[in-house]
């Protein structure tokens, strides 16, 4: 026996079973287009068909909309940090430089709509194609101005400069509050590097040259110095010698004179106790013969021995 199956029977309930599965899908995205989140670090608005929903930016939290109309468009207002691609430009001395910044930037809630739809297309991405050609041009006419020498030693005024430049830029254009600017690298042409390594090696090899003169210059001043020295050392020296010489001359003469003015009191007193020279030269005559032991006489100078001293005797009466 032969079974055939009809399917126009079937028919029905198949399309029934579509249509309801379609009407499901739909209705679930009716109900998950019918609200949007926004997130703490965001802010939003809402397009309808051409026209801005909202007067002000819409605050973070769960929101409704019309589905499959109404297009939500979001924004951070948190920090953002821009990195600005490497760039060129040439500085006044014609070299070329290669930049690279990077930009941090809050959006203001008074802002968030001009950004949105007055500045380029929709969206964040669109924000910071719009803020990258600003930052660079003003950064490229302030390096423009810079003799490529002089950067290094400038660094910190040029980036100064160029802060205040990009700032004045992107308030004034897209009213974001901008919060700081980096150098982060300033790459020199090979040209110049390697033209500036010779120029270093030559000043370095002319400092050399010049603390090696300086060394030999110090060492001929320290052997001056040095002889200078040793000849006042002699010079103090041989006047010191000089100076005792005469000290002890004087004090010789002076011991002398004493002596001799001594020696002569002393002879004076003798005579005077005989009263007269002659009998004084008669009292050594007698000494002399009492003492004399058969032998030649002996005279000696000074008074150290037992032999007879001749001693002149002044002539005329002394006196009493």
């Amino acid at each position: 026996m032969s079974v055939f199956y009809d399917s126009s029977k079937n028919q029905p309930k198949v399309g029934a079973m579509v249509t309801a599965g379609f009407t499901a899908i739909f209705g679930l995205s009716t109900a998950l287009g019918s609200f949007y989140t926004v997130e703490p670090s965001e802010m939003a608005n809402v397009r309808r068909m051409g026209s801005i929903v909202h007067d002000k930016p819409v605050e973070p939290g769960i929101h409704l909309k019309m589905p499959f109309i109404d297009s939500v468009d979001r924004v951070q207002v948190s920090l953002t940090t821009l990195h600005i691609p490497k760039f060129t430009v040439k500085t006044v001395d014609n070299q070329v430089i290669t930049l690279d910044l990077n930009f941090n930037f809050t959006i203001p809630k008074n802002a968030i709509n001009h950004l949105l739809y007055e500045v380029g297309t929709l969206g964040r991405t669109s924000i910071a194609d719009s803020i990258i050609p600003v930052a660079m041009d003003r950064a490229g006419r302030v390096f423009a101005k810079q003799n490529t020498t002089n950067i290094s030693g400038e660094r910190e005024k040029i980036q100064a400069e160029v802060t205040e430049q990009v700032f004045r830029a992107v308030r004034d254009l897209f009213g974001i509050e901008p919060h700081s600017l980096q150098v982060a690298s300033i790459d020199y042409s090979q040209t110049f590097v390697e033209s500036n390594e010779l120029a270093v090696r030559a000043k370095n090899e002319a400092i050399a040259e010049e603390n090696r003169r300086n060394v030999a210059t110090a060492v001929a001043q320290q052997k001056v110095i040095t002889a200078q020295g040793e000849r006042d050392a002699a010079i103090a020296s041989a006047q010191g010698r000089a100076q005792s010489a005469i000290i002890e001359a004087k004090a010789d003469k002076e011991k002398q004179v004493l002596t001799g003015e001594g020696n002569a009191s002393r002879m004076n007193s003798e005579i005077r106790a005989f009263g007269d020279p002659k009998v004084y030269v008669e009292y050594l005559k007698a000494q002399a013969a009492m003492n004399w032991n058969g032998e030649p006489p002996q005279v000696m100078a000074g008074g150290n021995s037992s032999a007879p001293v001749v001693v002149p005797v002044p002539m005329g009466k002394l006196s009493p």
